[in-house]
């Protein structure tokens, strides 16, 4: 680590500090064991809300159809019911992006949660996920959230976060270092951090 990367976890460790931020409950994100949801959830929740416009549609997968829990039961669902009517969408781009994410994953036999982050692991493969318009390491991060892996999604709340603590970061992989890093000196999952802050953000 660079005396710089030093120096911005120090401060972004103090500001956590002085705002009493409490990290003691550990808490681990538990798949939806769903991949419809997984997928529709990874793909719309870049630039929305999550709580109003993003959840309830991933709740809606869920409950009115938990049976289609496959990506295999998912494709066959948005072949049988239009995608934009299943999940109440209209934007094209999405909607593709959440077929074309479903077929790679099905044409690499990735049917379930378990095989996502064991798929994830490699990074080939996400070289081959990254080459669909719209995906890039926020979602992929996010992805490997919703599998069960320890993941950091940097979004425009741990963004702001990290300029409030009056730390400069240029691009999305030196935010997602230093929140590891961060971690790591806080000895909490990398998902635990990305949640406290995120709901600490959203709420301000």
């Amino acid at each position: 680590m660079s005396l710089i990367e030093s120096d911005n976890v120090l401060k972004l460790l103090n500001f956590i500090k002085e705002n009493n931020h409490n990290f003691d409950e550990v808490t681990q994100r538990t798949p939806y064991y769903h991949m419809g949801a997984t997928i529709t959830d990874s793909i719309l929740q870049a630039g929305l809300n999550y709580r109003t416009v993003v959840y309830p549609r991933v709740a809606n997968l869920l409950t009115n159809f938990y049976d289609y829990k496959s990506t295999t039961d998912f494709i066959i669902l948005f072949q049988t019911i239009p995608l934009g009517k299943l999940i109440n969408w209209r934007n094209e781009q999405k909607l593709n992006r959440i077929i074309e994410t479903s077929w790679l994953l099905y044409n690499n036999q990735v049917e379930n949660e378990d095989q996502l982050s064991t798929w994830l692991s490699d990074h080939k493969n996400i070289n081959t996920l990254s080459e669909i318009k719209g995906i890039g390491p926020k979602t992929i991060d996010y992805l490997k959230m919703l599998s069960g892996q320890q993941a950091i999604a940097i979004d425009r709340h741990l963004f702001k976060f990290i300029e409030l603590a009056g730390v400069v970061v240029k691009t999305y992989d030196e935010a997602h270092i230093l929140y590891c890093n961060v971690a790591k000196k806080l000895n909490i999952q990398k998902y635990e951090l990305d949640k406290k802050i995120w709901s600490y953000m959203a709420k301000a």
